[in-house]
């Protein structure tokens, strides 16, 4: 087995003192590493920490989900890589938690579980043709262009002038930014390779972003907005009822949400773009009811119904219309927010697609008794809600339960032996983090030779194969 050698050498520098806890940590994303940063914070107690990944990579959402024209967002991947650099943390990447090794199984082995694998499901629009080629959910079209190894052979058909958006969020955003920004702008980028060759083919004049609700209950971010407003040859529109009543209340809003509509509402009456401009146009008050197809089952058009928005601006009352528009489209992408995945063995509640928890105290069932030792962090414990700061709150609350429940009891372990030996009785290839970090250095050389920070592998056999010939 290819990760013998390796192991050996790693083992060597991971200290197992006999006095220490043992923590796993699903998941390797922010709140995975900064649940395991918190918990090493501890005066009164010594950690040893694995953190599990089923990507054969680290870094979740970091690596893969944030925009690849956002690199200041992935700045924190410097203090993840020295919390996995310390003698008693280690990556293994490649394992999937509840096939390769079961929940039991950890818990059996460790004194601390944490569940912190983020949400990974997209959430359904429920309508006709949803299933159709040329709709994407958003976690599919991100993947794509940030080379999630599953995403990286979608090659969306971006052959017609308009693409449909349907949310209002920052993902939802994200992606109409990449469609629309100047090769200039994305070729300096990590983002993948054969994104910017489909890209460089597009015919794409118009993305119009449709959201159910209001201008004040619009889900994006000053920053994003004002992103659009920066880049070449692109022309950002806002097309809203209710104009005039929500300018009236400006005044007495919050601040933060007073620079965000105040943005919105500047181009509200922008001038229409040059022939030679992408028109990116935000449209308030619209709920798609279903995609239309061509006869070889590819997106043609979106159907969507106008809704009334009337009372309160600031919590409106929204009221269907009989008024039914059809847009001719030959792109659809869905960005309406993302559920957890339910984990084989992990108590999980199906109405609410949620860990059922108490302050980060994983229960049996909503309402029910706990279960030792096992906790959860991050969106796989609050849904997808928040930024990285709202990421490092929740892992400090986590790692405060953790920490007081170790003063009052302790678990025993009925299973003492290395993880990995078992991993290797069961032909399991985990990824090391020394291993990762020699894709990681190839990533950027064959990045450089682009004048972009990395080239992405985006082929899950490429990165073994890299990782066998390596070691």
């Amino acid at each position: 087995m290819f990760t013998c050698r390796l192991a050996q050498k790693t083992s060597s520098r991971f200290v197992r003192l006999l006095s220490s806890y043992k923590v796993a940590v699903v998941g390797s994303g922010p709140a995975g590493f900064y649940t395991t940063q918190e918990i090493l914070k501890s005066s009164s107690h010594q950690f040893t920490v694995d953190i599990f990944e089923k990507s054969a990579v680290p870094f979740g959402l970091v690596r893969f989900g944030v925009a690849p024209d956002h690199p200041e967002v992935k700045n924190c991947i410097t203090t993840f890589e020295e919390i996995a650099a310390r003698p008693n943390v280690r990556f293994l990447g490649n394992v999937a938690v509840g096939y390769d090794i079961r929940l039991e199984e950890l818990l059996s082995r460790y004194h601390v579980v944490v569940l912190a694998y983020g949400a990974g499901s997209d959430n359904k629009l429920g309508i006709p043709g949803e299933e159709a080629a040329g709709c994407y959910s958003s976690s599919e079209f991100v993947g794509w262009f940030n080379g999630v190894p599953q995403h990286s052979s979608l090659k969306p058909n971006l052959s017609g002038e308009n693409v449909a958006i349907i949310g209002h969020g920052n993902v939802a955003l994200d992606c109409a930014r990449i469609l629309a920004a100047p090769l200039p702008h994305l070729e300096k980028t990590d983002i993948s390779g054969h994104a910017v060759e489909c890209l460089r083919e597009r015919n794409v004049k118009n993305v119009n972003l449709y959201g159910r609700r209001g201008v004040m209950q619009f889900q994006g971010t000053i920053k994003e907005v004002r992103e659009f407003t920066k880049l070449s040859r692109v022309r950002l529109s806002v097309d809203s009822d209710n104009i005039d009543q929500i300018r009236s209340i400006l005044p007495n809003i919050p601040r933060p949400k007073k620079r965000l509509t105040d943005l919105l509402l500047k181009h509200s009456s922008s001038p229409p773009p040059s022939s030679d401009d992408i028109s990116v146009c935000i449209q308030f008050g619209w709920s798609p009811l279903e995609i239309k197809t061509d006869s070889s089952g590819h997106v043609k058009s979106v159907v969507l119904r106008k809704n009334l928005i009337s009372g309160d601006m600031m919590s409106p009352d929204i009221t269907p219309t009989k008024e039914i528009r059809e847009v001719p489209c030959s792109c659809v992408i869905t960005s309406i927010g993302y559920k957890v995945i339910k984990l084989p063995g992990v108590p999980f509640c199906d109405t609410s697609h949620s860990i059922p928890e108490d302050l980060s105290r994983v229960l049996e069932c909503p309402g029910g008794p706990r279960v030792p030792g096992l906790y959860t962090s991050g969106w796989a414990r609050r849904g997808s809600d928040g930024v990285l700061a709202t990421t490092i709150t929740d892992s400090a609350n986590t790692a405060m339960s953790i920490l007081e429940d170790l003063e009052v009891n302790s678990r025993s372990l009925n299973e003492n032996g290395d993880v990995c030996d078992m991993f290797r009785d069961r032909g399991v290839e985990f990824v090391t983090f020394d291993q990762w970090q020699e894709i990681d250095s190839l990533e950027k050389e064959k990045g450089k030779v682009k004048g972009k920070p990395r080239e992405k592998l985006v082929c899950y056999k490429d990165i073994m194969d890299k990782i066998k010939a390596l070691f």
